[in-house]
């Protein structure tokens, strides 16, 4: 199959892992701003990236990990454990030297956990991959262990299919195992069978010998029950260090179970996906766990699940959900449950309305204290993911059903390629003890965006200046209690603001620090309207000097001409964000964020991007990201300018703004802005979201934009010879 091929250099297949397990690569395909889960990865991978080749990628490591989630993410791990699978045999009845492989899949009369706990392993029947040509019904194979002596047979009971591998052709077959003196007292346990017959099962496409450190480094930090042939390899990454600076954080960690199968290895040879057999693997899941699943959908935490086999287990979890939504079967309850390959495909197309993850999952929380079962789910193009936002995985095999996996969550066609050679343009390390990748979720479920009404644009409404972007910032959840420095820029912008995080128990002071308005009667009547509301609420407000107006206009030098949402605004936003996170560090405030915000004018993706750069200067201080620009959130930020009577400034602050949006104003026929007039006031909430529709910023934006080489010319001349007035610098900034 072409669509899942790719040539690697054999250079690139790492036969060991990195050391220590978190210095691996982390490749983080950089998402478009299309939620705000989307936009946090999209801010913090340009930042901890800054030299990145393109905007499509962002080479880390997997140590960065805590530097690109956010604070809410909740990550799924699979604790399963590598049980020694692979055994080397010979047939009893051959003359032939050497040994071959004995890879052991599954057990055919237990789940693979309850395989593990069996006290004697005579005749028991388990599924095979017997890597020799010729192997016929009847044959007994014979496996010894080296240094004792000790010996185990295997009878061959029935031939499956042929396996083919590029490592060797074989037979996928069913074998009893045999003990030799079954009936002594002694009994051999599964378990300890495996221990002494098994080695650790390392994936060919390695060709190398066993070593004694795979025996850890094939297991990840998580595992605990035994079952897997296969190491779920994405998990092979984290660290306890790294899990702790996580949970630290406040990311929320989940383990599931899915025992991996060899099949994860098995290339798809068919002409089409549809003439596949997907390889079905047991997995089991608590309550407690999907309880937690539920309480992240319903906050809208993003979901990332660390690896494939996980991936397999949070989507089955989704549609055996449907299934028992749809049947309310207490007899199918009380079992295990089963989903096929194309099961779900077949349940989407033929029911009208799917219940939401939520209600899928709350409906299987009800089956039992533990879901289990088995799942042949195959994940293709076209399949739409219902709880995974996110994905870490490492670089699979060619031809294999796990690329197929990639693709769909990435969506685009062709984009699993692009990401494919620029891992191999930068020599990443592939397959099982290769490096990671990153990857979002296309359509994101975690905090969506909600898209604002649109409304016809007003002629005679002002704009200070910025367009809105369709991105925004990503929403956390802070305890109740959380201490949250807020810079504030203006009450029109905190009024919502600060009564959501009121409501939700943050304990919020209000930060006032705006060297960049000009002139000082403007800046004098914002900083009052702030304090007038806080003092309303009862909330304190931190008042810091306007001294620095100087520091403002000389990082300014040279921006003047730049367009706002340009580099002047980034200066802007650096400046004074900055100086709220070194008050945040002085004062004992963990979290930090701004009022620009919530502001229609505001580019979201350049004020995060300022405020996450201003909180990595100093330790324990975090910029918390949420989304203020919702529909319901800007509605009732008009609805409590018009209860306040807030003051409707004209102009975003600075004196360049003031420039510019005086000039579209002359475009548009209106009067020059009045700075500070008390008169001018909200009122009318309907009316004033109406001027400051998208429509309205649109159009100014388009009007700065293609006028702004005339302006250049004409207004050069102009500020070129203006001069500081130091009589009037204690009033005003020019």
């Amino acid at each position: 199959m072409e669509k899942i091929s790719y040539e690697l250099p054999d250079v690139l297949i790492a036969e060991h892992p990195a050391s220590p397990r978190d210095a691996s690569r982390l490749l983080v395909s950089i998402p478009p701003p299309s939620s705000s889960f989307h936009s946090f990865v999209r801010t913090r991978a340009k930042l901890l990236a800054p030299k990145r080749l393109n905007d499509s990628y962002a080479d880390l490591k997997f140590s960065d990990l805590d530097r690109i989630l956010p604070h809410d993410a909740h990550l799924v791990f699979n604790q399963s454990k590598v049980i020694p699978a692979r055994m080397f045999a010979s047939r009893a009845s051959s003359q032939e030297p050497g040994v071959f492989e004995v890879m052991f899949l599954s057990s055919e009369e237990y789940n693979m956990t309850e395989a593990m706990q069996q006290p004697d392993c005579d005749g028991m029947l388990w599924r095979c991959m017997i890597r020799h040509p010729e192997i016929s019904v009847g044959d007994n194979l014979s496996v010894k262990e080296d240094s004792s002596g000790k010996q185990l047979s295997l009878e061959v009971v029935h031939i499956h299919s042929q396996w083919k591998e590029e490592e060797g052709d074989g037979v996928e077959a069913s074998v009893k195992i045999v003990r030799p003196n079954a009936g002594s007292e002694q009994h051999l346990s599964v378990e300890s069978a495996f221990r002494i017959f098994g080695n650790v099962p390392l994936p060919p496409y390695m060709k190398r010998q066993v070593e004694k450190t795979d025996g850890e480094a094939y297991q990840t930090v998580f595992a605990s029950l035994p079952g897997s042939v296969a190491a779920p390899t994405a998990g092979l990454h984290m660290t306890d260090e790294l899990r702790q600076r996580l949970l630290k954080m406040g990311v929320k960690i989940s383990l599931i179970n899915l025992h991996v199968g060899a099949g994860t290895f098995r290339p798809v040879t068919a002409q089409t996906i549809s003439q596949h057999t997907m390889h079905s693997e047991y997995f089991s899941v608590s309550q407690e766990e999907v309880r937690d699943l539920i309480r992240s959908l319903k906050l809208e935490r993003p979901i990332v699940p660390v690896g494939t086999t996980t991936v397999r287990v949070l989507e089955s979890l989704y549609w055996l959900g449907v299934l028992h939504e749809q049947s309310k079967s207490a007899e199918r309850s009380s079992k295990t449950f089963s989903l096929g390959q194309w099961e779900a495909y077949q349940v989407a197309a033929s029911t009208d309305n799917l219940p939401t993850p939520t209600a899928a999952l709350e409906s299987l929380a009800e089956a039992g204290n533990t879901i289990e079962g088995v799942t042949s789910l195959c994940i293709v193009p076209g399949y739409q993911f219902r709880l995974c936002d996110g994905l870490i995985t490492n670089f699979h095999q060619t031809h294999s059903t796990l690329l197929l996996l990639v693709q769909a969550l990435l969506q685009t066609p062709g984009l699993c390629d692009d990401m494919y050679r620029h891992a191999i343009d930068q020599r990443y390390r592939f397959l099982s003890y290769g490096d990671a990748c990153f990857i979002a979720n296309a359509h994101s479920h975690a905090n969506k965006s909600e898209q604002p009404a649109s409304t016809e644009p007003n002629s005679s409404a002002y704009s200070p200046g910025g367009v809105e972007t369709p991105m925004r910032a990503l929403s956390t959840q802070l305890d109740p209690g959380t201490k949250v420095l807020l810079h504030s820029c203006c009450a029109p912008c905190s009024g919502a603001m600060i009564e959501q995080m009121v409501e939700e128990g943050q304990e919020v002071t209000i930060l006032f620090y705006n060297p960049n308005i000009h002139p000082r009667e403007e800046y004098d009547v914002r900083k009052d309207e702030n304090k007038r509301y806080a003092d309303q609420l009862n909330i304190p407000f931190v008042d810091l000097d306007y001294d620095d107006v100087d520091e403002w206009y000389r990082r300014a030098r040279g921006m003047e001409f730049s367009p706002e949402r340009g580099a002047r605004c980034t200066m802007c936003f650096d400046m004074r964000f900055e100086r709220t996170a070194l008050y945040a560090h002085e004062h004992g405030f963990p979290y930090i964020t701004t009022t620009n915000a919530t502001s229609r004018w505001k580019d979201a993706e350049q004020v995060d991007s300022s405020g996450i750069r201003a909180a990595a200067k100093y330790p324990g201080v975090e910029w918390w990201c949420r989304d203020w620009q919702t529909e319901a959130m800007s509605q009732r930020k008009y609805n409590i300018n018009a209860e306040q009577s807030f003051y409707k400034q004209e102009y975003c602050g600075c004196t360049y703004s003031l420039r510019d949006s005086n000039e579209w104003r002359k475009k548009e026929g209106l009067e020059r802005i009045k700075i500070a007039d008390g008169n001018n006031v909200y009122s009318d909430a309907e009316k004033d979201a109406e001027e400051e529709s998208l429509e309205v910023v649109a159009q100014f934006f388009a009007h700065t934009v293609s006028d702004e080489q005339e302006r250049k010319r004409k207004l050069r001349e102009t500020y070129g010879t203006r001069k500081k007035d130091a009589k009037s610098a204690a009033k005003n900034n020019w």
